[in-house]
């Protein structure tokens, strides 16, 4: 081989291993950004789950009217997953889910039928919230109460996968 093929070898195989280089470390990255989002995913709807559960178990409307509140602002769809993904869809489903199932449960508890609005519920059988006003609430109380009972559960989560 001639010092000049030689030469222009050298440099082809030095610029396929920068792109593979730079390749590489794109997808890692956004492997790295996606992970993220599944992890906020899981979190927001074991948070949907947590607040169906407590709604489930309680037989006071204003609680359960609580709870689906607390289901409803806890943020909302774009906050941490991009605006109509397939991961912002799935977690506003397990949402909205969750919601009609408290809506279910409102009927059965106080026998009445206020249709699936879940803001003529709140209205009804809803003490002042945060949907309703500037201050702190018990439906921010609610979410910091839900968020440290999900955050020990996915902390004990993380210790068995170890």
């Amino acid at each position: 081989m001639t010092p000049v093929g030689y030469q222009r070898w050298i440099w082809t195989l030095t610029a396929l291993l920068i792109a593979a280089f730079l390749c590489t470390g794109y997808w890692f990255v956004r492997w790295g950004f996606l992970h993220v989002q599944v992890a906020s995913g899981e979190e927001q709807t074991r948070m949907f789950e947590e607040c169906l559960n407590q709604a489930l178990q309680s037989t006071q409307p204003e609680r359960i009217v609580g709870l689906m509140e607390a289901a409803i602002i806890y943020y909302p769809s774009g906050t941490k997953q991009t605006a109509g993904s397939h991961l912002d869809r799935m977690v506003e489903r397990s949402r909205q889910r969750t919601i009609q199932d408290m809506i279910t449960h409102l009927r059965a508890t106080t026998k009445a039928d206020l249709g699936s609005n879940s803001q003529v519920w709140i209205d009804r059988y809803g003490e002042k919230t945060l949907l309703q006003s500037d201050g702190p609430t018990n439906v921010s109380q609610t979410i910091r109460s839900l968020t440290n009972a999900t955050s020990s559960v996915a902390g004990s989560h993380r210790e068995t996968l170890k």
